[in-house]
């Protein structure tokens, strides 16, 4: 088994800001052969550029070096919950208190598995200097207000030390588990991380990527799609060095504290050597709600696996309520403080004191998610230029990247002549040309994506049914002949549903 090693070290003087969250060192656990690992699908990758450049070098246990565990180490979260389940989990996520406001109009519901790099590992950490601080009262004279006045300060002191700490970080923890695409934005996917699902990870297998739960046939989704890694794995990595090296400073400013028996510590300066800090790629089952407010789509998380009713996304507020609520305080307060302590008439007072205020925080609470989705978008979007650099410098392990590769590419081209073959003899579609209305060929129902599903959905739909329909994962000749029939019809859907030109031709005319 090959895994991602990383050897490192850093002199630090505070957190980085990119990391987010709060860690606690826990014991160090037995390693599990069957770890959480995993391989990535995604788009096209130049595996044929140089490694970063610096003090750090990253190598595999068996001493090879391109990144990435080998493609036979797929792992995959299974979903323990079905559609009814998390519907429960979402309305109780958006009706949390009094002032929530319900979402009601759910556009879509997906299920899909999304990408993770789940991190562990250990980490010697030396105190090099600090500053430690007592509060002392102070008294003073101040000379506008002619007063002694009484304040508390902090009188600071530079010390310096060799302490060390050496703790294990496991995977469990949710701070080292890294949300592995550009796709959703990572701070509501962040929320949807588990302690323990992760434990639980195993083989890929075909029957993962659709669903036997009648009710999630029933709601049209059986089938389960795929999204790629676009995260490689020396990005990850600074993630989890900045959660790793905020715990264990966390730690040596306690450790300050009671040392020196002392109030606070600050402006740190740690060494952190790495050991064994190994990378693992996990697909975690989640339903993603569409949701649509003032013609904007917002999207609510709902992980499909831990019991606890994990969900993230951004919860809505009534604005009525709200507005409501602050009516009666300003009326309150007004009749509190009286005419004579504000300066405002009757007329006035009611203006500008009670409809102001309320038309305001009305406005504020119903455009507020649209806001914060473009303060969020332009977060990821600075997030991708910064990795950009590094991210094209790094590269994929050739085998893992052809693991998907090869059903998009190599076997598309292969395939070709007896696809063509296959759409002849069978009315040139998977349906023999007696589709629904609007998808006569059927390519939709084959992919299991409605007629407005978005490029995306298409891809991670055909990632999920190549997977599971690839004749090379069955043994028997039968089993082969029937994959292989059922990966032509996938394929020959996909060939037409991925390309603009083709699908609008065959949204039109019933071919592509």
């Amino acid at each position: 088994m090959r895994a991602l090693e990383w050897t490192r070290s850093v002199t630090s003087a505070a957190p980085r800001p990119w990391s987010r969250g709060c860690l606690a060192p826990t014991p160090p656990p037995r390693p599990n052969s069957n770890g959480s690992f995993w391989a990535r699908f995604s788009k096209r990758h130049n595996s044929s550029s140089t490694r970063s450049s610096g003090s750090s070098s990253y190598r595999y246990r068996d001493g090879s070096s391109p990144e990435g565990p080998a493609k036979d180490k797929l792992r995959i979260v299974p979903f323990k919950m079905n559609i009814q389940q998390a519907e429960e989990v979402f309305q109780k996520y958006h009706g949390h208190s009094f002032f929530s406001a319900k979402a009601a109009q759910v556009d879509k519901v997906e299920a899909l598995y999304i990408p993770f790099w789940a991190a562990s590992g250990s980490v010697r950490s030396k105190v090099i200097n600090a500053q430690v601080g007592w509060d002392r009262l102070v008294t003073r004279y101040n000379r506008v207000t002619k007063q002694n006045e009484t304040s508390w300060e902090t009188q600071w002191k530079s010390v310096q030390t060799q302490h060390e700490f050496s703790h294990t970080y496991p995977s469990t923890i949710p701070d080292l588990q890294v949300y592995a695409s550009y796709k959703y934005r990572r701070g509501f996917v962040n929320q949807i991380r588990s302690s323990t699902s992760i434990l639980e990870a195993k083989t890929l297998a075909s029957a993962d990527m659709e669903s036997n739960d009648p009710e999630d046939k029933r709601r049209g989704l059986r089938n389960r799609g795929l999204d790629p890694f676009t995260v490689k794995p020396s990005i990850a990595l600074k993630f989890v060095r900045t959660a790793i090296e905020e715990a264990e400073m966390r730690t040596a400013e306690q450790w300050l504290v009671d040392a020196y028996r002392c109030d606070r510590a600050r402006i740190l300066s740690m060494d952190f050597q790495y050991n064994g800090l190994v990378l693992a790629p996990v697909y975690m089952p989640v339903f993603v709600f569409s949701i649509q407010h003032l013609n904007r789509t917002f999207r609510t998380f709902v992980q499909a696996h831990d019991p606890t009713g994990l969900a993230g996304g951004l919860r809505f507020y009534s604005w009525q309520r709200i507005s409501a609520a602050t009516a009666i305080c300003a009326i309150a307060a007004l009749t509190f403080l009286g005419s004579a302590r504000t300066g405002l008439g009757v007329t006035s007072g009611f203006w500008l004191g009670v409809v102001a205020p309320s038309l305001l925080v009305a406005w504020s609470v119903l455009y507020y998610p649209i806001l914060d989705y473009r303060v969020r978008d332009w977060w990821r979007q600075r997030e991708m230029d910064g990795h950009y650099s590094e991210a094209s410098s790094a590269t994929w392990d050739t085998d893992w990247t052809k693991a998907y590769d090869r059903f998009e590419e190599e076997h598309r081209r292969q395939d070709w002549n007896e696809n063509q073959q296959y759409q002849s003899s069978h009315g040139s579609g998977p349906s023999g040309g007696s589709g629904p209305p609007g998808d006569p060929m059927g390519y939709y129902n084959v992919l299991g994506v409605s007629k407005d599903a978005s490029v995306q959905e298409i891809q991670s739909a055909f990632r999920g049914l190549a997977m599971k329909w690839h004749p090379d994962r069955f043994s028997t000749p039968k089993e082969k002949a029937v994959g292989k029939k059922k990966f032509q019809e996938i394929t020959a859907a996909y060939s037409v549903l991925r390309d603009p030109k083709k699908r609008k031709s065959y949204d039109m005319y019933g071919r592509g």
